[in-house]
């Protein structure tokens, strides 16, 4: 059983409570949900947060170095462990054993899941290579005592880290744990893990399963950046389904959509050489990849796994050069403004969250100025019969003209345009058209080596019209 758009933990708590069937959970599967809360709260404090993890500035890479190519899931694992204790070597053996799974339920494949989410936990910090010299009617809770008592333990310890506006809410829930592997379950707690009584058939989750994620998917590029609305709110204001008072509780506003929740899946890009050949770009993936029904029980478990994958994110790798080889700013802090992202695309979004502000080709007489977040502009270009389109500011250029990109909502397209400002009435004169989307224009500036690829007399310009995107 597998839903792509939701997390395998919600998936499988709804699935159970709608269908009304057995629900199983470990420790495994609860602190690969935390450990990635907080491998979320440190990508997105990375800069806040370096020196309490490392000494160094920039990335230091990882090298894992390998006989041959890992044919084996074995090998495989053995080389994330690897990468995990070169992490531990920079971090400390106290973050390694905060992060690793070692519960009774503990499995060599949740293991080599927490080794992953380690690794994505510090790739702001780390560059990984490997070099080959060639409504539920029960719930099942395992694990020991100890085993829930090292979770509320490690919780304890990640709240040091600026988290304790998450942590404050997950401890009592971690109790709650502890007392039911006692063998004192509270039927209370548990009936509100999803759902409680009072605010059946809504389409949020008002229950405590929210509280286990610190972290929502942006509308736009769909990454776990904006907090958890519902950790703002008092848990104990919440329904909890002990009162018939509740009836009147506007879950609307109270919860949050199952869509919303990052989709459990830890990320850690890494490159592969090859003595003497070209390198490859692969990312290890681990975590929630779907849930699992016992075919004699019907009960359902979140079920984690791992993966080795090729790398097609070219996006993020044009990101990377512009970090590694030209000059930029700390990312964006959205806590400092009001709107988070209005009116700016989702390639835009996802280059500010690497820096806000950025010059390419800084000592050339041909840069290329990225202006930070607060000083973006919107263009008006207009257009015949009196009509009116709005292009967001992207670039300046050495020459005084700028860089904007229009998005087609009908069509979800953009259009990159290079044209002249008109500061005095932020007016775009004469655009063309130079570019179809913000990575290809990355792409096309890194093969001009900077120049002003649109210059060349065999370059085909198009004058932008409203009309040709239609």
């Amino acid at each position: 059983m597998q839903d792509k758009g939701i997390h395998s933990l919600a998936f499988a708590v709804h699935a159970a409570f709608s269908e009304h069937r057995p629900l199983l959970l470990t420790p495994d599967i609860i602190w690969i949900t935390l450990a990635q809360g907080f491998a979320q709260h440190i990508n997105n404090n990375a800069e806040t947060l370096r020196s309490r993890f490392v000494r160094h500035q920039g990335k230091q890479e990882l090298v894992v170095k390998a006989l041959q190519i890992p044919q084996q899931t074995q090998h495989w694992s053995e080389a994330v462990q690897n990468w995990a204790l070169l992490i531990r070597d920079h971090v400390g053996s106290d973050l390694y054993r905060l992060i690793e799974c070692n519960f009774s339920t503990t499995t060599p494949i949740t293991r080599t899941a927490s080794h992953v989410v380690m690794m994505n936990t510090f790739q702001k910090y780390f560059d990984y290579l490997m070099y080959c010299i060639c409504g539920i009617p029960e719930i099942t809770l395992l694990g020991t005592v100890e085993d829930w008592q090292s979770i509320c333990a490690r919780i304890q310890i990640m709240a040091e880290y600026d988290l304790d506006w998450w942590t404050d809410r997950l401890m009592p829930i971690c109790r709650e744990f502890v007392e039911t592997a006692s063998g004192r379950p509270s039927l209370l707690f548990w009936r509100s893990i999803y759902k409680p009584k009072a605010v059946y058939g809504g389409e949020l989750i008002t229950g405590w399963l929210s509280d286990l994620f610190p972290y929502i998917k942006h509308s736009v590029t769909k990454a776990p950046s904006l907090r958890n609305p519902v950790l703002e709110i008092d848990r104990c204001s919440l329904p909890n389904g002990s009162s018939s008072s509740e009836q009147t509780f506007s879950h609307e506003t109270r919860g949050i959509s199952a869509n919303s929740l990052p989709l459990g899946l830890s990320q850690a890009p890494f490159r592969l050489q090859m003595a003497g050949e070209k390198g490859y770009s692969l990312e290890l993936l681990a975590g929630f990849i779907g849930v699992r029904q016992d075919s004699q029980s019907q009960t359902l478990q979140p079920e984690i796994g791992w993966a080795v994958r090729e790398c097609n994110n070219d996006f993020a790798q044009l990101l990377d050069e512009v970090q590694q080889q030209h000059l930029t700013q700390p990312p964006i802090n959205w806590s400092d403004f009001r709107s988070y992202g209005e009116g700016v695309g989702k390639e835009h979004i996802e280059m500010l969250e690497r820096f806000d502000g950025a010059t390419l080709y800084p000592n050339s007489s041909h840069f290329w100025q990225i202006p930070q977040y607060n000083c973006h502009k919107i263009y008006e270009i207009s257009q015949p019969k009196s009509f009116t389109c709005y292009a967001t500011h992207l670039m300046d250029l050495e020459d005084g003209r700028c860089i904007a990109y229009f998005f087609n909502t009908d069509k979800r397209e953009c259009c990159i345009l290079l044209g002249q400002p008109i500061l005095e009435s932020n007016q775009l004169s004469d655009p063309v058209i130079i570019a179809n989307s913000i990575p290809e224009l990355f792409k096309r500036i890194f093969q001009a080596q900077g120049q002003y690829y649109f210059d060349d007399a065999n370059f085909e310009v198009v004058q932008f019209k409203y009309e040709l995107l239609l």
